[in-house]
């Protein structure tokens, strides 16, 4: 029985060191919407699209996402008290956009560290862009051409000139916001990426038979914020739990 005692005694002190986790949560998404036209070339079955990619002079899509992920956090955990970090520096952003091509999460940790070092937190949620090939959710399936990456709009304006109820989604033309993202989960203790799961998010909106060919106008201005925001919220909520649980 000593023995044992013994052994407890020598156990409770690494028992007290164990500490909940404290998340901080930082957002590298907001500072651009991409605007993809899906395009096609006459005659041919080639993909052109154009991309026109629209810098934001405010942090409103990188607090939408900063509040959904503290939200599902909050939700896997109610003891959770995640601190929410905020930087428009364009050397984190640039950092991330580079990890599209050449690395990935724990490369983009490595520019951050500044912001984070001063956090008190025990664990980094990233959130930085995913590039994937285009795949938008219609009704009748996933419709896209090329790849998008981060958050944006993806416009097809379908067949011009084309009309009646037996046309599909795609050939009335839609516009979809898209949330291609990711969320990695990082020890700070050891900078080692703890769990990381991408996002490939859309939820399409056809036009009217009478306006085909300006699929843009489908949504109003308020609606297309609305729209995107909703959609950072559904993913992030999807998501966070999965990455959290096996990280």
């Amino acid at each position: 029985m000593r023995i044992f005692a013994a052994v407890l005694l020598l156990l409770l002190p690494f028992g007290a060191l164990a500490q909940p986790r404290q998340y901080a949560i930082l957002s590298l998404v907001g500072d651009e919407l991409v605007v993809v036209q899906r395009e096609m070339s006459t005659g041919s079955r080639i993909d052109k699209n154009i991309q026109v990619r629209v810098p934001l002079g405010n942090a409103s899509l990188d607090r939408a996402m900063l509040l959904a992920v503290d939200e599902a956090v909050r939700r896997a955990d109610p003891s959770a008290k995640p601190i929410l970090l905020a930087s428009r520096d364009p050397k984190f952003y640039a950092a991330a956009a580079r990890s599209l091509e050449t690395g990935g999460s724990a490369a983009v940790f490595e520019a951050v560290r500044p912001i984070v070092a001063n956090a008190k937190a025990t664990h980094l949620i990233l959130v930085t862009k995913h590039r994937h090939r285009a795949m938008l959710r219609l009704r009748d399936g996933h419709v896209g051409s090329g790849y998008l990456e981060g958050l944006g709009f993806y416009i097809d304006h379908g067949e011009p000139g084309r009309a009646g109820a037996n046309l599909n989604d795609s050939e009335r033309g839609f516009i979809s916001p898209y949330t291609y993202f990711k969320v990695a989960v990082i020890d700070l203790a050891t900078a080692h990426v703890a769990a990381e799961q991408y996002v490939v998010g859309s939820n399409a909106h056809t036009v009217v038979s009478g306006s085909i060919g300006n699929a843009w106008e489908a949504l109003s201005a308020q609606e297309k914020d609305v729209q995107i925001t909703r959609l950072i919220r559904e993913e992030a909520a999807r998501v966070v739990p999965m990455v959290l649980a096996k990280g």
